[in-house]
């Protein structure tokens, strides 16, 4: 007899409790870390908050919430070992041994909760919904993690991954941790054969949960899902008003639908602001050929302008696009592959030594779309985007290294301003829900602050600064092809 998902967990995860963290980030190319990170920032803890964190494991959940808002948070599982590892990494968050099926709390008595990977592991997923809602009180929020299947051609490659790289490399640390691996293949696909995700969010709605966010993260082989209790009575039929138009994503992006998709996909004046890197890294040689400075812009394109941001769009619909994900994929895929083709016609000319560039630059676009912490990261991001670029054009069209040098660093300098100018710009987009405050001058004068005032300056410099770019870049060409 097959067992029961709710002797699974007790079965497969004893005895990996000390190496739980950091052998589940490795085997996730560090992705498990980073799923933790977004369901934690799904929450908007209050500091007065109490918050209980279900399937708590080693508490690395109820460490990052505790750390990131101040609230008080309760730590639940059923595991005696993984509560043992918890208290010795922690001893400061309360700990109960008890299932998420059978919560020993009276109704309403956190204001927020969580849970990873904790559906799979239980009987009746709908029932254990309703009763992890019933502590909840209401206005409050539930989010959980919980692994996904990708669809389209990457299923493959993560069949591949589960079935055979997992069980492999688990083997190298310990029999228990091969038993793992090749246990949660087979278990995450079970789950969604028996659970589809819309039957999974329809059980959040059925435990009077509203505003269901889904974001699948790590192109499908992660989800985060989140949701607000909804108000007891009349307060409840606030749900059915019609919502309000969801905020643009950026400043280029047009209302979500049909073509309008793409160009949003593309970040338009992002994607020539990077462009323009080639071209000063090409404007550095004493002659650039035209035909191999039209194949890296075209490269750059695709690779970035196309793949890189395809991929990106995977990872919980930033941009809020309709696209298809298997249109995403296949658009993803198409531009890597036609970037690195170019490119590799183009070291059959210029040389071998282009192939490092090819390989980098492949290497960065995939990175990109599982969001790898290095790539993503501020330093990362400038000189992949920035720094890059130049030093593949310049390289491909014999300029001088030290000053390809020197302008790989402006132009990383400026992706790095970029960057700090975007980053608060996307979450006031995305993100927040409310902005209130007020600024007082000296002279007694006040200025209200609102969504309009904090973006306003910012997104004025990230216009001109490309513009900027995309002119000073064209110029700089130019200025070696008129004036031979």
């Amino acid at each position: 007899m097959p067992s029961t998902p709710s002797a699974d967990a007790p079965r497969i995860f004893s005895g990996i409790a000390d190496t739980y963290d950091r052998v589940g980030a490795i085997l996730s190319f560090g992705q498990d870390p980073r799923w933790r990170h977004a369901l934690v920032a799904s929450v908007a803890a209050a500091p007065s908050d109490v918050v209980l964190d279900v399937a708590t494991g080693t508490g690395m959940v109820a460490r990052e919430l505790g750390s990131r808002y101040g609230c008080r948070v309760v730590g639940l599982d059923q595991s005696a070992d993984m509560l043992r590892t918890a208290v010795e990494r922690d001893g400061h968050v309360p700990l109960v041994r008890a299932r998420a099926e059978r919560l020993p709390f009276p109704d309403e008595s956190f204001d927020h909760l969580t849970f990873t990977y904790l559906l799979r592991y239980v009987d009746d997923p709908a029932a254990t919904m309703r009763e992890l809602a019933r502590v909840v009180k209401p206005g409050g929020r539930i989010a959980m993690l919980e692994f996904g299947v990708p669809s389209g051609p990457l299923l493959w490659a993560w069949r591949l991954w589960t079935r055979v790289g997992l069980p492999v490399l688990g083997r190298l640390v310990s029999e228990r941790w091969s038993d793992v691996g090749a246990f949660l293949g087979p278990s995450i696909e079970r789950f969604y054969a028996a659970h589809p995700q819309d039957e999974v969010e329809r059980s959040w709605r059925d435990a009077g949960m509203r505003d269901l966010r889904v974001a699948r993260m790590s192109l499908g082989g992660g989800v985060v899902m989140s949701a607000t209790k909804a108000a007891a009575g009349p307060a409840a039929t606030e749900t059915l008003r019609p919502a309000a138009p969801p905020e643009r994503a950026a400043f280029y992006a047009l209302a979500p639908g049909g073509a309008r998709d793409y160009w949003t996909l593309l970040h338009p004046p992002y994607t020539a602001w990077h462009l323009s890197y080639v071209l000063l890294g090409a404007s550095l040689a004493p002659a650039p050929d035209p035909r191999i400075v039209a194949g890296a812009l075209l490269a750059f394109f695709l690779g970035v302008g196309v793949a890189a941001h395809s991929f990106d769009e995977l990872q919980g619909r930033p941009l809020g696009t309709r696209i298809p994900s298997g249109v995403l994929v296949v658009l993803g895929s198409f531009g890597l592959l036609g970037a690195v083709a170019l490119g590799l016609v183009a070291a059959a000319q210029v040389g071998g030594g282009l192939l490092v560039f090819v390989v980098a630059g492949a290497a960065l676009v995939l990175l990109y779309g599982l969001e790898a912490p290095l790539v993503h990261s501020d330093l990362g991001f400038a000189l992949g985007w920035g720094g890059f670029p130049v030093m593949t054009a310049a390289f491909a069209t014999g300029a001088p290294p030290v000053p390809a040098a020197l302008v790989a660093v402006a132009a990383s300098l400026l992706s790095l301003a970029q960057r700090r100018l975007s980053t608060p710009v996307r979450r006031i987009r995305r993100r927040a829900t409310a902005i209130t405050g007020v600024v007082r001058y000296r002279d007694g004068s006040t200025e209200a602050l609102g969504r309009d005032a904090l973006l306003a300056a910012p997104e004025a410099a990230l216009r001109l600064l490309w513009l900027a770019a995309v002119t000073l870049s064209v110029g700089m060409l130019a200025a070696r092809w008129i004036g031979r």
